[in-house]
């Protein structure tokens, strides 16, 4: 399988919120040595814009959204080491969540951010990221609203 096929399929593993699948293939990936920042550019952050796009259409709901930040939560573990130096780490912290409203208004910021992300470092993408996948897995969704919720993590 080519590495750009490989991407492909991480891209699909994490939208489609197989988490073992994912961690299998992005594993994999890196033993092929197929570079975790590209991985990071060109499967993970456009795997957060296409769940961002489907939830604004409507297409994409909340046990789907959960699933995926499952799997994005996930990544985020394997790749981070990857992606930032060992000064980079030491230092790391994600920016805080801020995005909120009904599930189309978090689809649509989730595809603006990522939209701009190719801009931005490998660590700054790496903390957009962690962003996300902590944001979406700390939030409580209900049928109108999506809210921040307090964990004890």
């Amino acid at each position: 399988m080519s590495a750009e096929d490989q991407i492909k399929t991480i891209q699909d593993a994490i939208f489609d919120g197989e988490v073992a699948e994912t961690k299998i293939l992005l594993n994999q990936a890196l033993q092929a040595e197929i570079d975790a920042k590209q991985i990071l550019q060109d499967a993970i952050l456009p795997s957060i814009q296409e769940i961002g796009e489907s939830m604004e259409e409507g297409d994409f709901f909340m046990p789907e959204v959960k699933i995926a930040t499952k799997a994005l939560l996930e990544v985020a573990e394997i790749i981070r080491p990857q992606v930032l130096t060992t000064d980079e780490a030491a230092g790391f912290k994600a920016p805080p969540w801020t995005g909120e409203g009904d599930i189309d208004d978090i689809g649509s910021y989730l595809k603006d951010i990522t939209g701009k992300s190719g801009d931005l470092s490998p660590a700054e993408q790496m903390g957009l990221l962690d962003m996300i996948a902590q944001g979406l897995n700390t939030h409580e969704f209900t049928p109108c609203k999506i809210q921040a919720k307090e964990t004890d993590d």
